[in-house]
């Protein structure tokens, strides 16, 4: 499966793709010569919209991303490395890009509202930032854009 490294102006995207399970490292503080760094020792694809990164030699592993809305970007990542089908939603923490792992509902009675709590069954949480996931509407409308071949 595809890792990415996504650059500053794409955070949001890195949480989208996160979100649907894909490999994204993605910090505010990373420089260019730290991103292509990490592309080359763990192999990832550079995600940016940064004409001089993508200029750079070390650079090559690369998609330069031609729109600033997220969505056309999430479209582009999607359809550039044929993903669409590689999605695996609330496998990844949006925040730190850590694997979720599954709890027992009770833990997630204090870390969830109470309307959440009562009508989920399932529930995820991340060990490293100690974030509480659960499959709602924001995860139902990314089926519908799978479904929809973006």
């Amino acid at each position: 499966m595809k890792k990415f490294v996504a650059d500053v102006m794409l955070g949001r995207l890195a949480k989208q793709l996160r979100l649907l399970g894909f490999d994204v490292l993605y910090e505010r503080t990373f420089g260019d010569d730290e991103i292509i760094h990490l592309s080359l020792v763990q192999q990832r694809v550079i995600l940016t919209r940064d004409a001089a990164l993508v200029r750079r030699p070390l650079a090559s592993n690369h998609c330069y991303l031609r729109s600033e809305k997220t969505a056309e970007q999430l479209k582009q990542v999607l359809a550039d490395f044929s993903l669409s089908d590689s999605a695996t939603p609330l496998t990844r923490c949006s925040l730190c890009n850590e694997p979720l792992i599954p709890i027992p509902k009770q833990n997630a009675q204090d870390s969830v509202p109470p309307f959440i709590y009562e009508q989920t069954k399932r529930f995820l949480h991340c060990n490293r930032c100690n974030k509480t996931y659960w499959n709602g509407s924001h995860i139902q409308r990314m089926y519908f854009l799978r479904r929809k071949g973006c």
